[in-house]
């Protein structure tokens, strides 16, 4: 046996990730936990795929690694009532196996309610296996949730929505900051707006959207910074920090000049303005791959102990009949057993003429049943119908790195500490090139403001979000 065919290989959806910088901080931290041997990040699809030896580490590894890194795993919740539970033993026994599935993080069942609550990673299993994994433990199952959720697009739309929130926030309080503060500099007001209450209110404005609105980018520099490298947090912090911190003094007459209340609410500001929009931008890349799953059919007739019932696709088993009649969906792939009809396979095929169909030919989960009904015995269900078997073609199509990508990915891992070592020798040579007599600003603020500049420039890392964007649209 080779060494690659003791590995393991897992897709984990990642959230929290914005640019190129992040791919590859998640990428080398994946890569330090033991017995991980390659680990591939797709920023489009927000998913990781590692490969690994599973005798040297695991799942809880891998999820404790990324949110070390200051990112996060789309999870979502499965609401289940179990039926045919006699006792309190029987719950700890099925909490137990579902426990024990690869995917689920965590399950809980109450016997008195008679239901179980199971959070587990979409891209690792599905409802319809915990259903599956309930049913061979000898119980029931039945969804009470509604229709199966998309626990990835729920945590997308989460971020979406938060994005937004910060956002709105930080407007409320930097527009009129922004607005008033160009005012006062271009004389547009009054004498009384160089008053020292002034500066105080404007404090009172740039606080919330420092501490509140930028809350998320200390918190990421700090997790950046612990895991040994630096992302485009760093920079936003850095450079809205200096800004924010500088007019402190400034307000308390401390030293003279200008307070930057202003700058460092607008560089928050339209830094979440940019997030909120790539949020965005990232929830429609996979809407393709959505709209393709969505051609199966939902629902599946089938014949079981001579009995004809209808379940969902998910529950449909290998070895089952499955009834489709005129111009209905097949749900799965399989052979036909019984019948003849015209399929139209045009949505795999190309094909706009429909294909005739009888006994002991295959039929294709998503195509259409034109003409007669058929009774065909499924071959291939869930994730191994060749529709799900595109979609995961395509997806690893995406994930997979061009060599300009990996170029980027290399040049992102020292693009932060390279700006803050610039912004640094900016510094010191403006402290030691003297004002000219008459100077507004003194020596030192000048060299501050040139500082701060060189940061802000490079916060929004145009590389590190054209590249892997130019190389998803191509």
């Amino acid at each position: 046996m080779t060494k690659q065919d003791t590995l393991k290989q897992l897709t984990l959806p990642i959230t929290g990730m914005t640019c190129a910088n992040c791919v590859a901080t998640v990428e080398r931290n994946l890569k330090k936990v033991t017995g991980v041997e390659t680990a591939s990040v797709n920023l489009s699809s927000e998913r990781a795929t590692v490969d690994f030896d599973p005798t040297r580490a695991g799942l809880d590894d891998l999820i404790g690694r990324i949110t070390r890194a200051g990112y996060g795993i789309a999870t979502g919740t499965a609401d289940l009532l179990i039926q045919r539970m006699s006792d309190d033993n029987d719950a700890r026994r099925l909490e137990k196996a579902l426990s024990a599935l690869e995917g689920v993080l965590s399950a809980s069942l109450t016997f008195t309610t008679e239901r179980a609550r199971v959070q587990y990673i979409p891209t690792m299993i599905s409802q319809a296996d915990l259903r599956r994994a309930v049913t061979a433990a000898g119980f029931t199952a039945v969804e009470s949730g509604g229709e199966t959720e998309d626990a990835e697009r729920l945590a997308r739309e989460r971020e979406i929505a938060e994005q937004k929130r910060l956002l709105i926030v930080g407007l409320i309080f930097t527009v009129p900051l922004f607005l008033f503060s160009m005012a006062r500099d271009f004389g547009l007001v009054g004498h009384w707006a160089h008053a020292t209450w002034v500066n105080w209110l404007m404090f009172a404005f740039a606080t919330p959207v420092q501490f509140y609105v930028g809350w998320q980018y200390y918190v990421g520099a700090y997790k950046a910074l612990g895991n040994g490298s630096a992302n485009m947090d760093v920079l936003i912090a850095m450079g809205s920090s200096v800004a924010f911190l500088y007019s402190i003094p400034v307000m308390l007459g401390f030293l003279p000049g200008h307070v930057y209340f202003e700058t460092a609410a607008v560089i928050i500001t339209l830094i979440r303005l940019g997030k909120f929009l790539e949020a965005r931008a990232k929830g429609r890349t996979s809407d393709a791959l959505k709209k393709l799953l969505g051609l199966r059919a939902k629902t599946a007739r089938i014949v079981r102990a001579g009995q004809e019932m209808e379940i969902p696709t998910d529950e449909v088993l290998v070895g089952d009949l499955v009834l489709v009649r005129p111009g209905e969906k097949i749900p799965v792939d399989g052979v036909v057993v019984e019948g003849r009809s015209s399929v139209d396979e045009s949505m795999l095929t190309g094909e706009s003429l429909p294909v005739e169909k009888g006994p002991g030919a295959p039929v294709i989960g998503a195509t259409l049943n034109k003409l007669g009904m058929i009774k065909f015995e499924a071959t291939k269900v869930g994730r191994e119908t060749a529709l799900a078997q595109i979609v995961r073609l395509v997806e690893e199509a995406q994930g997979s790195k061009a060599p300009i990508q990996a170029l980027a990915d290399k040049v992102s891992a020292i693009f932060v500490p390279a700006v803050i070592g610039i912004a640094t020798l900016t510094f010191i040579i403006w402290l030691f090139i003297p004002s000219p007599p008459g100077a507004e600003l003194t020596t030192f603020t000048r060299a501050l403001i040139h500082a701060v500049a060189v940061l802000v420039i490079a916060c929004p890392c145009a590389m590190g979000l054209a590249t892997p964007t130019a190389v998803m649209v191509g």
